[in-house]
């Protein structure tokens, strides 16, 4: 008989994060530099910011479950302490892609 098993793995997951994270950081460089070379393209600069932010998925991922290792899936500690780190990173990275977010030109 099968024995029962998880559907995801969470190392797994780690893996493709961290996949996606490092393709994230070359993509949002090459979109930074694209943008430097012709600021004309605000569009070169918006994939940046969103490539850029999508670079912290391992590293929240790796905390989070540092978080739930430590204090446990049922705890009502890591479930409060990830919701003040999603909380802050969230806003932190909102109030900068707003700062640097470029304005929609009127043609």
């Amino acid at each position: 008989m099968n024995e029962a098993r998880e559907l995801v793995d969470a190392g797994q997951v780690g893996m493709g994060l961290g996949v996606l994270s490092a393709l994230s950081l070359v993509l949002a460089i090459a979109l930074f530099a694209g943008f430097r070379k012709q600021p004309e393209k605000p569009q070169l600069l918006k994939g940046g910011l969103l490539a850029a932010a999508a670079v912290l998925l391992f590293p929240l991922w790796r905390v989070y479950n540092a978080i739930e290792d430590s204090f446990g899936l049922d705890s009502v500690l890591a479930l409060v302490l990830n919701l003040f780190l999603f909380i802050v990173v969230g806003a932190v990275g909102g109030f900068a892609m707003r700062r640097f977010w470029p304005a929609e030109s009127e043609h």
